[in-house]
């Protein structure tokens, strides 16, 4: 695919790691144009100072969270093909030519999903990382970091709910199935998620639960 690709990054007070997420982009094969859009998110570190060193295209914005900042990224992106990074997260080897393949056999596909496995970012002391769930082996991803996604998949489906403080994504891939886009997985690992001490859904865990609640409930009464 000789297409444009914007990989989309949402960024806030992330300059411990966001080196680690561009590089993990820069590493990927891509037969085509790439242009990578960092949303700093209201960040009081060098979030932005990084990633404009890094090349990024950066777009500065007051703290609104994460569906607000893949909201800006995804609207000022010009990509026919687009792939979302989280900003502490890393691609693995070879991800992008994963998920690009099934493309090229199937060209009705909007979107493909691959896996993403766990690990405990090094900085970490043994206690603190012994805090940390890890979940053993890889695991079906759901969006950031683990799916490559045509441009006219968001015209359709629509953008994030920027309401949602966390779990924005599930109620996005709800969305997709609503409306019967042909999507495929693959069983290879395409994410590194990185655990630490900072990770949303740690310190966020209360709201995140509330958040699944209501997404259920609206579920239900869709029904």
């Amino acid at each position: 695919m000789k297409d444009l690709l914007s990989v989309v990054i949402p960024a806030y007070n992330a300059e411990k790691y966001i080196s680690e997420a561009i590089a993990s982009v820069k590493d990927q094969v891509w037969n085509g144009p790439v242009e990578m859009i960092v949303t700093d998110d209201g960040s009081s570190d060098r979030t932005t100072e990084i990633a404009e060193k890094a090349g990024c295209i950066v777009i500065r914005q007051d703290h609104g969270g994460a569906a607000a900042a893949r909201n800006a990224g995804i609207k000022a992106s010009k990509g026919e093909w687009i792939l979302l990074l989280d900003a502490d997260d890393v691609f693995s080897e070879g991800a992008l030519e994963a998920l690009s393949l099934p493309f090229e056999k199937d060209p009705e596909l909007k979107a493909v999903f691959g896996k993403a496995e766990d690990f405990i970012s090094p900085e970490l002391s043994p206690l603190q990382a012994a805090e940390l769930k890890v979940r053993e082996g890889s695991y079906d991803g759901i969006l950031p970091g683990c799916s490559l996604i045509h441009r006219t998949v968001f015209e359709q489906v629509g953008l994030f709910d920027s309401s949602l403080s966390s779990a924005e994504t599930v109620d996005w891939m709800m969305k997709l199935k609503d409306n019967r886009i042909k999507t495929q997985r693959i069983d290879t690992v395409t994410l590194r998620r990185r655990l630490h001490l900072s990770n949303t859904g740690r310190i966020q865990a209360h709201s995140e639960m509330k958040n699944y609640a209501a997404l259920l409930r609206k579920r239900l009464k869709g029904r």
